[in-house]
């Protein structure tokens, strides 16, 4: 896939549709993949390309896909291609979705694990309480803090994780919903 004439600046960006040049139809696809046109799964760099681009946009932008072919020869395969990109991420919209109520659930599980922790280490260092001998004020400051580490990986998940995976999901929901055209020449 060439990735030649890209935008240069964000507003560049948002006053032109999303381009994909490749030499021929099948550069578009994923070329291990057997199955008909309109069901193969995208090239990796060619999904990635349209994605990363679509994530840019206004989330009231209405998407297009130019998809230029360098040797022109479309042989009547427009409404397969269509097909194809629109099944393409109309899946990844879905594993999207999947991979965040993992995320979510892992969260939960992380979650209630580090209440308990929290709860328990906080409980041993009330039990120690503070001490003049130094050995007992270091075990007793240390379970305090092994109680508050052990919430990092929910807030962490709940705060941070989740985010590009929703953009994600986002994306490939318009892209499965995206004009796609297919004009002559391309723009240089």
């Amino acid at each position: 896939m060439e990735q030649r004439h890209w935008p240069r600046s964000h507003d560049e960006l948002s006053k032109s549709p999303i381009q994909v040049r490749v030499g021929t139809i099948e550069g578009l696809f994923n070329p291990m993949d057997p199955t008909p046109l309109d069901e193969r799964s995208l090239n990796i760099e060619v999904a990635d390309w349209i994605e990363e681009w679509a994530e840019d946009f206004d989330k009231d932008h209405e998407l297009t896909v130019e998809v230029y072919v360098a040797d022109a020869n479309l042989g009547g395969r427009q409404d397969a291609i269509v097909n194809g990109l629109h099944n393409h991420f109309e899946y990844r919209a879905w594993q999207s979705g999947r991979q965040l109520s993992k995320l979510m659930r892992e969260g939960r599980i992380s979650l209630l694990i580090g209440v308990c922790a929290l709860t328990g280490f906080n409980l041993l260092s009330k039990a120690i309480r503070s001490s003049t001998n130094p050995m007992v004020e270091i075990i007793h400051e240390g379970l305090s803090v092994l109680g508050w580490v052990s919430m990092w990986k929910p807030l962490e998940i709940f705060l941070f994780d989740w985010w590009p995976i929703r953009r994600e999901r986002r994306a490939c929901r318009r892209l499965a919903e995206a004009n796609v055209t297919f004009p002559a020449v391309a723009p240089r």
